[in-house]
């Protein structure tokens, strides 16, 4: 399944949280290993912070893929997708 973004931060958000999803962390999990706070993985899934570089190298780790994948639009998983939507807490953007 191919999305289509708007710009490059909504792809960057989406991917963070698919591979989030992909490897069934909490929000609070990424932060713990990507020694980040939960607030801050919070914001930036929301949106409200851009990560620096240094700081998406840690995300990106924890994660277990390369930097550069959280800037790629490729196919991904429906199952995946599926599952990002039905958790929402409420309706973002």
């Amino acid at each position: 399944m191919k999305l289509k973004f708007n710009n490059l931060k909504d792809l960057l958000i989406f991917n963070i949280k698919y591979y989030r999803y992909v490897n069934n962390y909490s929000q609070e999990k990424l932060a713990e290993l990507s020694k980040l706070s939960p607030r801050y993985i919070t914001d930036v899934e929301r949106g409200l912070h851009c990560p620096t570089i240094p700081k998406l190298e840690s995300i990106a780790k924890s994660l277990n893929i390369e930097p550069y994948i959280l800037f790629m639009n490729e196919n991904r998983d429906k199952a995946i997708i599926d599952k990002m939507n039905n958790n929402r807490q409420y309706n973002q953007k």
